[in-house]
C-alpha cells in the first residue's frame, strides 16, 4: 500500500470519527437530562417563553424592571427567534414542554459548531483536523456549549473575535486582502458590543484582541492621528449604532415606549450590582484562587492544560530571545492570562465563566503543534476525562428536575385526570429551581390557581409539612404532587408513614450536595428523582392538631 492510500485512509477515518462525535454531540443537546446550574434556564429561556409562547415563567433578579441586569436581545436572537418558530409551527396549539426543551437545545446546538468553525481557521492548515478532533471530543462541547448560558455565547464571540484578528493579520500581508480590511475592523464593532450586552466579563476576554487591533491600525496608518480617525471612524459609527439598538430595545422592553427618555445600560447595571460583596454574598463567595487552580483545569482538564503551559513558556522564552512571539500567538497568550486574572477579582467564580478560554487554549496549543504528537498517556487521559465530565454534567447531575418536568405536565394536562376533574399544587423539594417555562402551564391555569407550583429548595422536612398543609383555595378535589429526591422522601415518610406514596421515578439523577444521603437509600433510589402522591386527609390526620392551620382547601390526595 502506498503513502498516498494510507495517508488518504487515515484522513477519511478522522473525518468519519469527528462525523460521529458530532453525532454524539447532537445526543446530547437534544436528550441529555443534565441540568448544571439554574442559570441555563433563568437567564435565557425563561426570560423569553412567557411572552411568545404564552407559558407561565418566573422572572428572576436580572430582569427586574426597576434595575435590570441582562440585555433581552440576546435572549431574543438565541433562543426567542426558535421559540417564535415553534410558535408558528404550533399554529395555536397549546406547546409541548418537550417541543420547547428542543427548540432552546436545538439553537445552541447549532451555536456550538461556530467553535468548530473558528478552531478551524484559527490553526494551521496541516493541523486542523486533528484539533477539530479535540474540540468534538471535549466534555465542554457536550455540556456547558449546548445549555442557553450567557456564557455559551460569550464563547461563541470571543472565538469569531479571533478569526476576525486573524483574518486582519492575514490581510496585512496580503495586498490583495488588505481593502477588506476595513471589513473586518467594521464587523469588529458588533461582535464587540454584542459580547458587552451579553455578559460585562466579555471585556477581560477582549481586551487583548482590542489592544492587537490597536496595534494592527497604528501600523497600517504609520502612527499618523490623521490617518488613524480615517480608518477607525466606520467601525466605531458601527459600534455606535450597533449600542444604540441595544439601548433602546432593552429600555423599550424593560420600561415601555412611554419612558424611553429614561435609558436602561443594562451591562452598566450588572457591573454595578457585582461591584457590591453583598449582591455576591447572596450567589456564594469563593476564595480568588479558585478559577486557577480548580475551574481552569476542569473545563481545559489537566492534559490539555498541561500543553497550554508548555505553549505558554514556548511563547515567553521565544520573546526572550527574539523580542517577537507572533501576532495570533499573542493574542490567545494574553487572553488567557487577562481573563483569568481579571475574573479572578470578583469572589464569585464558577467553571462556565471560563469557557470561552476553551477555543484560544486549544488553538494555542495545536499551533505549537506539541500537543498533536498524540502521545498515548494524554490521549487515555483525555478520553477519560472527557467522557466522564460528559456524563456527569451531561447526563446524571441535577438529571431527573427536567424530565420530570414533562411528566408533571402529561399528569396535570391529562384528559381523564388531570385539570379536566382536579386541580393541582406542585412542590419541588431538594432540587434546582425547576425551570417553569418546561412544564409549560398556560398561564390562565397559574392565574386562576387552578395549577400552584412551589419550589422549596433546600427546605427543611418540618417546612416542606407546613407547605403540604397549608390551605389552597380551590373548589375542585385537590391533587398534590410531591418531587423530590428519594432519601428526602424516606425522611418526610418516617414523620407521615403512609401519607406519601410513589407515582413515578425518573432516572437518572445525582444530588452532588448530598452524596451521603443518596448512598444510604441505595444507588436505585440514590440516583433517582421520585414523584410521589400526598394524600392530604391522611396527613392532616398523621400530624398533631396544633400544626394545622386554621382553614384547608379542599384535597384527597
Amino acid at each position: 500500500m502506498s503513502d498516498d492510500t494510507i495517508v488518504r485512509s487515515t484522513l477519511i477515518n478522522l473525518k468519519a470519527l469527528y462525523a460521529v462525535l458530532a453525532v454524539v454531540r447532537a445526543v446530547f443537546a437534544l436528550f441529555g437530562p443534565g441540568y448544571i446550574h439554574p442559570d441555563e434556564y433563568f437567564q435565557n429561556g425563561e426570560a423569553v417563553a412567557g411572552s411568545i409562547l404564552g407559558v407561565n415563567t418566573l422572572l428572576t433578579w436580572e430582569w427586574d424592571p426597576v434595575f435590570p441586569c441582562r440585555s433581552i436581545v440576546p435572549v431574543w436572537l438565541s433562543t426567542g427567534i426558535p421559540f417564535s418558530i415553534l410558535k408558528l409551527v404550533l399554529k395555536g396549539h397549546a406547546s409541548s414542554p418537550r417541543a420547547i426543551f428542543t427548540a432552546e437545545r436545538l439553537s445552541f446546538l447549532l451555536l456550538s459548531f461556530l467553535l468548530d468553525f473558528s478552531v478551524y481557521h484559527l490553526v494551521h492548515e496541516s493541523a486542523r483536523l486533528d484539533t477539530l478532533l479535540l474540540v468534538a471530543s471535549s466534555h465542554v462541547m457536550y455540556t456547558y456549549q449546548l445549555r442557553p448560558f450567557s456564557n455559551s455565547l460569550e464563547a461563541v464571540l470571543v472565538a469569531l473575535s479571533l478569526v476576525l484578528l486573524r483574518k486582519l493579520f492575514v490581510a496585512e500581508t496580503n495586498k490583495d486582502l488588505l481593502q477588506r480590511s476595513r471589513l473586518y475592523l467594521a464587523v469588529f464593532a458588533p461582535v464587540a458590543v454584542f459580547g458587552l450586552f451579553t455578559r460585562v466579563t466579555f471585556a477581560a476576554f477582549f481586551l487583548p484582541v482590542s489592544l492587537e487591533v490597536l496595534k494592527w491600525s497604528l501600523r497600517q496608518t504609520r502612527f499618523s492621528l490623521h490617518s488613524l480617525l480615517r480608518l477607525l471612524y466606520l467601525p466605531s459609527l458601527v459600534a455606535f449604532g450597533t449600542t444604540v439598538v441595544f439601548v433602546c430595545v432593552d429600555t423599550r422592553y424593560f420600561l415601555g415606549a412611554a419612558r424611553l427618555s429614561e435609558l436602561e445600560l443594562t451591562p452598566l447595571n450588572l457591573l454595578r450590582y457585582n461591584l457590591l460583596p453583598s449582591n455576591l454574598a447572596e450567589h456564594g463567595l469563593h476564595p480568588r484562587w479558585l478559577h486557577l487552580v480548580v475551574n481552569l483545569p476542569m473545563i481545559a482538564t489537566p492534559g490539555l492544560l498541561y500543553y497550554v503551559l508548555r505553549t505558554e513558556f514556548d511563547i515567553f522564552m521565544s520573546t526572550s530571545r527574539s523580542g517577537d512571539k507572533g501576532k495570533n500567538k499573542s493574542a490567545c497568550y494574553w487572553m488567557r492570562w487577562s481573563a483569568t486574572s481579571l475574573l479572578s477579582i470578583q469572589p464569585h467564580q464558577e467553571p462556565r465563566f471560563l469557557t470561552p478560554l476553551f477555543v484560544p487554549m486549544v488553538a494555542m496549543a495545536a499551533n505549537n503543534a506539541r500537543i498533536l504528537q498524540w502521545r498515548k498517556p494524554f490521549l487515555m487521559f483525555w478520553v477519560v476525562a472527557n467522557v466522564i465530565l460528559a456524563v456527569l454534567f451531561g447526563v446524571l447531575h441535577q438529571g431527573g428536575v427536567v424530565p420530570s418536568l414533562f411528566r408533571v405536565h402529561d399528569i396535570v394536562y391529562d384528559e381523564a385526570i388531570g385539570l379536566s376533574s382536579h386541580d393541582f399544587r406542585v412542590i419541588y423539594w431538594k432540587t434546582y429551581m425547576p425551570p417553569r417555562h418546561l412544564l409549560a402551564l398556560r398561564q390562565q391555569d397559574v392565574d386562576s390557581k387552578r395549577v400552584i407550583l412551589r419550589d422549596l429548595s433546600g427546605a427543611s422536612p418540618d417546612s416542606t409539612l407546613d407547605a403540604l398543609l397549608s390551605p389552597t383555595p380551590s373548589s375542585n378535589p385537590l391533587s398534590t404532587l410531591l418531587v423530590t429526591p428519594f432519601y428526602s422522601a424516606r425522611e418526610l415518610q418516617k414523620q407521615i408513614p403512609g401519607c406519601v406514596t410513589e407515582r413515578e421515578r425518573v432516572f437518572p439523577h445525582l444530588d452532588l450536595d448530598h452524596i451521603g444521603e443518596s448512598v444510604q437509600v441505595g444507588w436505585k433510589e440514590g440516583l433517582s428523582l421520585g414523584i410521589f402522591d400526598v394524600d392530604i386527609v391522611c396527613l392532616r390526620g398523621a400530624v398533631p392538631v396544633e400544626r394545622l392551620p386554621e382553614t384547608a382547601g379542599v384535597g384527597t390526595s
